[in-house]
C-alpha cells in the first residue's frame, strides 16, 4: 500500500514551447525532462536496419461442409441527450480535478504585425481582450506558479512574432481518478443505451404482432363479405 501510494504521488507532466520558429516538446517525470521533439542527434553513423522477411499469411481452414460464419456487427445508436449527458459529465470531471493541474510555467511573448496597420491594431486589441478575460479564469481553475505575458505591436514588420512556453504537471493518482470518473460515465451511458434499445425492440415486436393480428382480422372479414356476395349472386 505504501508503494502504491508513493507511485500515485509521483508528479508527471509535459513541457512544450515554440521559440524562434522551432517547436519543442518534453515529458517530465519527478522534475526530470525527457526530450521528445526534436530528437537529439545520435553520435556516429547510424547502423543500417536489417530488412525483415515478410511473414507468410496463414489461412484459417474451415471444417468440411461448413462455411465461415459471418461476424455479427454490433450497432450503437446514441441519442443527442445521451451524448450531451456524457459531455456534461466529462466537463464536470475536468472541473472537479482542475485545481489538481499545476501550471509550473506559462510564458507568452506576442508581437502583432502585418501589412495593413488597421488590421494589425485590431488584432492587437483582440489578443489583449482575450488574454484579459481568460487570465482570471485560468488562475481560478488551475494552480499557476509562474506566469509572464508580454504583448506588443510593430507596424514596420510584415509578420507577427509568437514565442510561448508551457509546463504542466499532475500527480499520477489524479490522472487515474480522472480516467476512472470519465470511464464510469461512459460505461453508464452504454448500459442505458442498451436498455433503451432493448425496450424499443420489444415495443416494435409488440406493435408488429398487433399489426399482424389486425391484418388477419381484416382478411377474414373481407373473405366473409365476398362469400356473402357470392351467395346473394347465386340466389
Amino acid at each position: 500500500m505504501l508503494l502504491i501510494a508513493g507511485l500515485m504521488s509521483i508528479p508527471i507532466g509535459v513541457d512544450v514551447g515554440y521559440e524562434g520558429g522551432q517547436f519543442r516538446a518534453s515529458a517530465k517525470v519527478c522534475g526530470i525532462l525527457l526530450q521528445l521533439f526534436p530528437k537529439k542527434p545520435t553520435e556516429g553513423e547510424p547502423k543500417p536496419k536489417k530488412e525483415k522477411k515478410p511473414k507468410p499469411i496463414k489461412k484459417k481452414k474451415n471444417p468440411p461442409g461448413e462455411a465461415a460464419a459471418p461476424k455479427k456487427k454490433r450497432k450503437l445508436s446514441f441519442s443527442k441527450d445521451e451524448i450531451l449527458s456524457l459531455l456534461r459529465k466529462v466537463l464536470k470531471s475536468f472541473g472537479r480535478f482542475g485545481r489538481a493541474f499545476r501550471v509550473d510555467r506559462f510564458l507568452l511573448d506576442y508581437t502583432a504585425a502585418g501589412e495593413d496597420p488597421y488590421n494589425t491594431a485590431m488584432t492587437y486589441a483582440y489578443v489583449n481582450t482575450a488574454l484579459s478575460s481568460l487570465a482570471p479564469l485560468c488562475v481560478k481553475r488551475f494552480k499557476v506558479k509562474d506566469c509572464r505575458v508580454h504583448t506588443d505591436v510593430d507596424f514596420t514588420a510584415d509578420k507577427m512574432k509568437l514565442d510561448f512556453s508551457l509546463a504542466i504537471s499532475l500527480r499520477i493518482g489524479k490522472i487515474f481518478s480522472l480516467v476512472f470518473s470519465i470511464g464510469f460515465a461512459a460505461v453508464g451511458m452504454l448500459l442505458r443505451n442498451k436498455l433503451r434499445l432493448a425496450k424499443e425492440k420489444r415495443a416494435n415486436k409488440k406493435n408488429g404482432t398487433a399489426d399482424a393480428d389486425q391484418i388477419i382480422e381484416i382478411e377474414t372479414v373481407q373473405e366473409n363479405i365476398q362469400e356473402e356476395e357470392r351467395m346473394d349472386a347465386n340466389g
